[in-house]
């Protein structure tokens, strides 16, 4: 029941007026004023249910939850049986429970909505109020299960599309969150929550030219938005447009100055401009200043220094590139890539030794490198350690038995050690695998 359905019970009170007024005042969000004019009607008439209701929902508009209770509790003092004014204090109790993270308070506003619908079962707001607090009790489906139930029995039912699509968001429904999203913003054109839920829905379905612009709405209305600032950066790096990428990191950066997060998402944006040039252009120079610049901003960026590494490799400059793939071992001991990249740039430039070392490493790190085996059978074999070499060549065909390279090199190495029956199996299986 409405509050102007109180007041027509209510016309002889001297109240009345005064309600009315609040009433006008509420509709105009002029809540300072409504909570003075509703105030001086209950001064007038402390029975008028009306006044209470609507000074409370005032409170509620200023954020004072607790003197907003007090104000529906008097008004279901003067009728336990209410329904609106048991529904606007379930509505508070469940602001006050995530104002003060207590979730006993929300228990109770689901109390309360059930008292309402056990009378009448079908009554809307009540049902939408147990909803909320099911809600905030993090009971999604049954809270979303409610909202429906309003929805059919009510077409002026203001649905809460903004929580139905986050919901579906969270059931990775994304195509029907976008939808829902569409929805809330009709209702809401400029609400800088839905703007950024709707555009990091689009990014789900890959649609970043699109959710771009939702991002740069829901900043243009709230500047100081995170989020938004760093879902753009990375909408911006996926579309390969990386300086707006960098700018909307930075723009985060300095409204986030205590975190460091930031910087290594600048970073990662130099580190995919450098693969950019390195592999898409075949510019490997360039890709080393922008592998540099991912490395200025962390130094210990074993990804950078890797990717640097391989840049001096196409430069020839093995050296260079052997000191970049130290780097990386050094961070990351456990980097298979790196030690194979620098055992052969040791095998091609002469460093027999310490290439095979750099292959054992590997090996170490990762014990299915097949290559890297097999390198490391042929090294040893050619350094006339015959036996350790049929070992390798005998681990790359526990991985690999078809592998006709690795039974031709086994059968050398059993030749060279005066097996050669043995050697002539082994090259016979080669024939008949590299024929067939």
């Amino acid at each position: 029941m409405g509050i102007r359905t109180w007041i027509s019970g209510q016309d002889e009170s001297m109240a009345t007026p005064y309600c009315q007024k609040g009433e006008a005042q509420l509709a105009k969000e002029k809540f300072e004023a409504a909570v003075q004019t509703f105030n001086h009607g209950v001064e007038l008439d402390k029975s008028h249910p009306g006044c209470w209701i609507g000074m409370g929902k005032a409170f509620i508009g200023l954020g004072k939850y607790d003197r907003a209770d007090d104000c529906f509790t008097r008004a279901v003092d003067i009728n336990p049986e209410n329904p609106e004014a048991l529904t606007m204090r379930a509505s508070v109790l469940r602001l006050i429970a995530l104002q003060n993270q207590d979730p006993m308070r929300c228990l109770e506003a689901v109390e309360i909505c059930n008292k309402i619908l056990k009378t009448d079962p079908d009554y809307g707001p009540a049902l939408h109020e147990k909803g909320m607090a099911l809600w905030t009790l993090g009971k999604r489906d049954e809270a979303i299960v409610l909202f429906d139930q309003v929805k059919k029995t009510n077409s002026q039912y203001q649905y809460p599309w903004d929580l139905k699509g986050r919901y579906l968001f969270e059931r990775r429904q994304y195509h029907e969150a976008i939808e829902a999203y569409e929805e809330a913003l009709e209702k809401k054109p400029h609400d800088p929550d839905l703007l950024f839920y709707q555009g990091r829905a689009l990014i789900k379905i890959g649609g970043y030219h699109s959710a771009i612009q939702f991002f740069k709405k829901c900043l243009k209305i709230k500047p100081d938005y995170i989020a938004a600032w760093l879902l753009l950066g990375n909408s911006y790096k996926v579309l390969g447009q990386f300086d707006e990428a960098i700018e909307a990191y930075e723009e985060a950066m300095e409204l986030d100055q205590g975190s460091t997060k930031y910087r290594k998402y600048i970073a990662d944006v130099y580190l995919v401009m450098g693969k950019e040039a390195l592999y898409r252009k075949g510019n490997p120079q360039e890709a080393i200043e922008y592998f540099d610049k991912t490395i200025r901003i962390i130094p210990k960026h074993s990804a950078a220094w890797f990717a640097k590494g391989v840049a001096y490799k196409k430069l020839r400059a093995y050296r260079n590139a052997t000191a970049c793939f130290l780097r990386v071992v050094e961070t990351d001991p456990q980097n298979g890539h790196a030690y194979y990249e620098m055992a052969q740039i040791l095998e091609k430039t002469g460093n027999k030794d310490e290439a095979i070392r750099c292959y054992i490493e590997t090996v170490r790190c990762d014990p299915s490198h097949t290559d890297a085996m097999y390198k490391l059978g042929n090294l040893l074999m050619e350094g006339g350690d015959y036996k350790n070499a049929i070992a390798y060549f005998d681990r790359v065909l526990d991985i690999s038995p078809d592998s006709s390279v690795a039974w031709f090199a086994k059968g050398k190495s059993l030749q060279k050690r005066g097996q050669q029956k043995d050697a002539e199996r082994c090259f016979e299986r080669a024939s008949k695998l590299a024929t067939r």
